[in-house]
């Protein structure tokens, strides 16, 4: 009786002596049919099946060129976190070569898949994924505490316990102090409680997933994009955060003597996105025309990890594309703005010269210690120091040394101008909002908002600020109300203007 060769281990697909290439791949038969397996560059095997073995290997010859021309590679029991996996590193990037899709939004997708996407959909074979995993993934995450937060949560505190730790063996090889020198230590804040996501977040993770399982459908590997038929959470309208007019009238009282008062007021005159301030240029300005070219825009990008702590290392870039086509225009600065930006640059300028002054001096320092001729490793040697100067004469917004303003340092700034002017705690966005609503409540024009604002359809700054276009309605309500009144009682109509004539 022949012995029947177990299915692993396959059959050769030439004949009895001959030797497949690297890669090759191997055909078997499996069951009432043909198997086969190839190596793929990730060390991976994936199985392909088939009812002959010319289908097997048809499969194998297709997949091998997939994998050449860069595109995700499918297989009977590939796994939506494997799919992912392929989406993020090769799809997405092509994209952003390609122009067709912004490299911050390629960065947050593939931060998303990672965080909440693959961690309970990725066990699943992709085609079987149905409707029904979707939507208890979105009820996980909508009424479960994120895993990536708890983990988040979990390293702070053990960040922290190593640090109290390390601060516990300092003070013992300390010396003793006086009990008056010690200062007692701040009690350490209480972090906030990892909740669920909210539905605008689960809804942006539902559509990455329609995305991602769209490309899926369109290179036919898969039938039909169940994310698609499930329905997402209700949208939530998030009322507008704007400050009120005595809380805009104390902050500005503060922001006019912050160091930053020139960013502060062009964000609250101008409702100019953080990045797009940021990126301000000193060429984009005409300060006696008194415009302003939003033509770019600042934003934080990955930079790798760094080799030392492990962390992830982050770079300011600059970027011409906004957030829409819209987004660049040419605005009027109003004239409190040009007289704040010319004594910025007044500032600006002196600090420049300054540090030029400094940076002088210093390589004159330098220059005479390389005269010394001072042996290798000293410390003090003209290798150990370094000149500095001001970074990027350019740019509008600077910090103390010309180098560009980290995003989350301006945030810092203004948690403490609002702490000073004693106003509730809200963000630098807030400020966009507070120009819009202020204007709304002056009067001005729908469409003239629009155009500061630059968005690209009217109907979007209608729906951003519907309250405040309520409050706007329920105002000309009013007036109409005062005139249908004179129309209906022209004698105190009549009487009214005598009265106004006589004073």
């Amino acid at each position: 009786m022949a012995r029947r060769q177990p299915p692993g281990r396959g059959l050769m697909a030439e004949g009895k002596g001959s030797r497949r290439g690297n890669g090759e791949g191997s055909i078997y038969r499996y069951r009432n049919g043909w198997a086969g397996q190839i190596s793929m560059p990730d060390g991976t095997r994936p199985t392909f099946y088939g009812k002959t073995k010319d289908d097997v290997r048809g499969k194998i010859i297709a997949a091998l060129r997939a994998v050449q021309d860069g595109v995700p590679l499918v297989t009977t029991r590939m796994t939506v976190a494997e799919y992912l996996d392929q989406w993020v590193t090769i799809v997405l990037p092509s994209r952003v070569v390609a122009g067709t899709l912004a490299e911050s939004t390629a960065e947050s997708y593939a931060d998303q898949v990672r965080l909440h996407i693959t961690p309970i959909l990725g066990r699943h074979e992709l085609r079987k994924l149905s409707t029904a995993h979707v939507r208890h993934w979105m009820t996980r995450k909508l009424t479960e505490p994120s895993s990536a937060g708890l983990a988040q949560c979990a390293a702070w505190e053990a960040e922290a316990a190593r640090k109290a730790a390390e601060r516990a063996k300092e003070k013992k090889t300390r010396p003793a102090r006086r009990a008056t020198a010690q200062k007692k230590a701040p009690a350490p804040s209480e972090r906030k409680p990892v909740k669920p996501l909210s539905a605008r977040s689960v809804r942006y993770l539902l559509v990455i997933l329609t995305a991602a399982l769209n490309d899926a459908v369109r290179e036919e590997l898969l039938t039909r994009n169940v994310a698609a038929l499930v329905q997402p959470p209700r949208k939530a309208d998030a009322p507008i955060r704007a400050l009120t007019e005595e809380e805009a009238r104390r902050v500005v009282a503060v922001a006019l003597v912050d160091r930053m008062s020139a960013l502060w007021l062009v964000l609250l005159a101008l409702g100019l996105r953080k990045g797009e301030a940021l990126a301000l240029r000193w060429d984009a300005l005409d300060l006696d025309a008194g415009t302003v070219a939003v033509v770019r825009k600042q934003r934080r990008r990955k930079a790798g990890i760094d080799p030392e702590t492990g962390r992830q290392r982050w770079e300011l870039v600059e970027e011409e594309a906004l957030k829409t086509k819209g987004s660049k225009a040419v605005l009027a600065l109003p004239d409190m703005v040009v007289t704040m930006l010319r004594e910025h640059r007044w500032r600006q300028d002196d600090a420049k010269a300054d540090l030029s002054a400094k940076a002088d001096q210093a390589e004159k320092d330098l220059a005479a210690l390389a005269a010394q001729n001072l042996p290798e490793g000293v410390s003090g040697t003209p290798a150990d120091l370094k000149v500095i100067r001001w970074e990027d004469p350019g740019l509008v917004f600077t910090t103390a040394l010309g180098r560009k303003v980290d995003p989350r340092n301006v945030n810092r700034w203004w948690d403490a101008v609002c702490e000073r002017a004693e106003v509730r705690h809200t963000r630098v966005h807030d400020l966009r909002h507070t120009a819009a609503t202020m204007l709304f409540r002056a009067g001005v024009d729908l469409n003239e908002i629009r155009a500061l604002l630059r968005h690209t359809r009217l109907g979007t700054t209608a729906d951003i600020y519907v309250d405040v276009l309520a409050d706007v309605r329920r105002g000309t309500a009013r007036s109409m109300d005062d005139i249908l009144t004179r129309l209906r009682n022209p004698t105190t109509a009549t009487e009214s203007e005598a009265d106004e004539g006589a004073a």
